[in-house]
């Protein structure tokens, strides 16, 4: 019955605005702010989290090549960025729904600590980009740009 799809569709929406709510409340909160991407550009989402060991960064890149990826640690600050390319070779098509994002993305990390280049680790499996850093005991020595290199598991 159309009233149910109608109803159905309004509390999907009202789900989907609740949990857009939540997250825009807890960054406000958070003490690590996530740093704004530049403008036009896609940002996957991301699961930043901190273990009695390590700070493990999340990033869904369902259709992103390793290859198009990079992972770099510059002055306290993780940067990952890469390109979801459209494979599309003919020339015309048309959308009856278009939600998936093509192009260039960047996210930047700032840590809320030092980190040794040595201790981050990056795996990407299954379309999920894992970064583990570890925590440091003692100090590390002067900053410098640094690339991570991305494993494929």
């Amino acid at each position: 019955m159309k009233i149910f799809k109608e109803a159905e569709d309004l509390f999907e929406e009202m789900r989907k605005l609740h949990i857009q709510a939540e997250r825009h409340f807890f960054d406000l909160l958070s003490p690590n702010k996530v740093l704004p991407s530049a403008e036009g550009r896609w940002q996957p989402l991301a699961d930043v989290y901190e273990t009695d060991e390590a700070w493990v960064i999340k990033v869904e890149l369902a259709g992103v090549q390793k290859d198009d990826l990079s992972v770099t640690m510059n002055e306290g600050i993780l940067t990952v960025k890469g390109v979801r390319r459209n494979e599309f070779e003919g020339r015309w098509r048309t959308y009856h729904q278009a939600e998936i994002n093509y192009d260039g993305f960047e996210r930047r990390f700032p840590l809320p600590e030092k980190v040794l280049e040595g201790d981050i680790r990056a795996i990407y499996k299954d379309g999920l980009l894992t970064i583990t850093i570890k925590k440091l005991s003692t100090p590390p020595p002067e900053e410098k740009r640094v690339t991570i290199n991305i494993r494929e598991e």
